[in-house]
């Protein structure tokens, strides 16, 4: 080959750069192992870098030279109830439990086949937060239709009774009540505990307002009135849109040793 063609080839600027098919075997040992990532998770001064770290280490596929059996061992003690590491949440939201979860059932027969029963029938990760179900959708949807019929009928007995403002405030209050239900299944949705606090805040404050609406008319209806007014929809919707409750957060890091 020519010295001309040997300068008109392009060199990588960078390691980045670097040709990306390389041998499994050396892209495997270039992570740490398991059991190195689990003693930083242990050692006293972990940080949350740790646990994402030892996260990303279980969604790996196993060395080539690991022994199995260790690794589904490794993986068993992580699913452990008594075991706290299983319950430290990366900056995700996942938990380490849940990535050994789903590490144990990459593994295949046979050590998928051990993951513990109780597992098999949790939620996943998410937990009620990836659970934002259909049937709590359809619950708000039907909720938000029934009490913005009977905001209708509360219009029409006021605008009946010749009161001012009663169509804006009636509106007003429509507008409310749907901007926080939705803002309620977005918070569910995309997991942020802010948007689920503050929209839980008006349903709640919603039910209770059916409820004071629903008790003095069910004095002079012989309590029928507590079968149409819809304080049942919603006191239903603002326990299931409940806000979900805190990750456990990982121990406070310690500071070094000098």
């Amino acid at each position: 080959m020519s010295q001309e063609a040997l300068r008109s080839e392009p060199l990588p600027s960078s390691v980045d750069e670097a040709p990306a098919d390389v041998p499994e075997s050396i892209a495997a040992e270039s992570f740490p192992p398991l059991t190195f990532l689990l003693e930083e998770v242990h050692s006293p001064g972990m940080v949350r870098a740790d646990i994402d770290a030892l996260i990303v280490g279980l969604g790996r596929p196993p060395a080539p030279d690991e022994p199995l059996r260790e690794r589904a061992d490794l993986l068993l003690g992580l699913l452990d109830r008594s075991n706290p590491v299983g319950d430290y949440a990366g900056s995700g939201g996942m938990k380490v439990r849940h990535a050994a979860k789903e590490a144990l059932i990459a593994m295949g027969y046979p050590y998928a086949m051990e993951l513990p029963p109780e597992m098999v029938e949790a939620k996943s990760a998410d937990g009620r937060a990836a659970g934002l179900t259909a049937g709590n959708v359809t619950l708000a949807m039907v909720s938000l239709l029934y009490q913005s019929g009977a905001l209708a009928a509360v219009w029409l007995f006021l605008a009946y009774s010749r009161m001012e403002a009663a169509t804006e405030v009636m509106l007003g209050i429509g507008a409310v009540l749907w901007l926080f239900t939705v803002l309620s299944l977005v918070g569910h949705h995309s997991r942020s505990r802010d948007m689920q606090s503050i929209s839980s805040v008006v349903l709640w404050a919603a039910a209770v307002v059916w409820i004071l609406v629903a008790l003095p008319l069910a004095l002079f209806t012989n309590g029928v009135a507590l079968l149409f007014v819809p304080w049942h929809l919603a006191l239903w919707t603002a326990i299931s849109l409940r806000p979900e409750a805190d990750e456990e957060e990982a121990p406070t890091k310690r500071a070094p040793s000098p």
